[in-house]
């Protein structure tokens, strides 16, 4: 394997711990007891997928997920439980990436929305410290930015170019085995960031 330059870190359960049943319980208190079956860690309904690459505006995603779920709640009371699942930043794993950003390049890659970014971004200067979370970054990716997400392989790609990164010499760190996949598919060196495992830990065996 050749040497690692370039390391893009997913975010969620790698930097940033998140709760899938915290947010379904918020939902089952606005009356809504089958959350799960409309949004998961392996399936999305099309109206999530639309929200995560930008397509429409909170409005339209509030709106929606009342027709979608026949929530009786305000735009505000569907944001606070959307945001239900966003926990907080993986000390550790920051600290690793403050002592190792002169080392590498790093990148982030997150699969998000605006709602999600609008709540994560400033929490970071809130409660982890006094610079902006993205500083970490020699730039980061969202795919509400982007209008594509993983694990299309294209999203990929597009980073890759744009940031004229050599594959073998890049490093991809996600939770998602489909993204694993794809990355891999590209050309990528990967690590599958399974549950329990860290950045701090399992990256440094890996890179070592």
């Amino acid at each position: 394997m050749a040497p690692i330059k370039n390391i893009i870190f997913d975010f969620g359960n790698v930097l940033y711990d998140i709760d899938f049943e915290r947010m379904n319980t918020a939902f089952k208190k606005l009356g809504v007891n089958d959350f799960e079956s409309y949004f998961g860690f392996h399936h999305s309904a099309p109206i999530f997928l639309d929200l995560e690459q930008g397509f429409i505006t909170a409005e339209q995603f509030c709106k929606g997920l009342i027709q979608l779920t026949g929530v009786q709640a305000d735009d505000q009371a569907i944001m606070e439980a959307w945001k239900a699942i966003l926990i907080g930043y993986r000390k550790e794993s920051v600290a690793w990436l403050e002592q190792n950003r002169n080392n590498y390049q790093l990148f982030l890659f997150s699969n998000t929305n605006r709602i999600h970014y609008n709540h994560f971004i400033p929490q970071f200067e809130r409660e982890v410290a006094n610079y902006p979370f993205e500083s970490l970054f020699k730039k980061p990716f969202y795919s509400h930015q982007l209008g594509q997400r993983k694990p299309t392989p294209s999203s990929f790609q597009f980073i890759m170019v744009q940031e004229e990164l050599i594959p073998e010499e890049t490093l991809f760190v996600d939770d998602s085995e489909p993204n694993i996949t794809a990355a891999a598919s590209v050309g990528l060196n990967v690590l599958h960031l399974k549950k329990g495992m860290k950045v701090e830990t399992h990256l440094r065996d890996f890179l070592s």
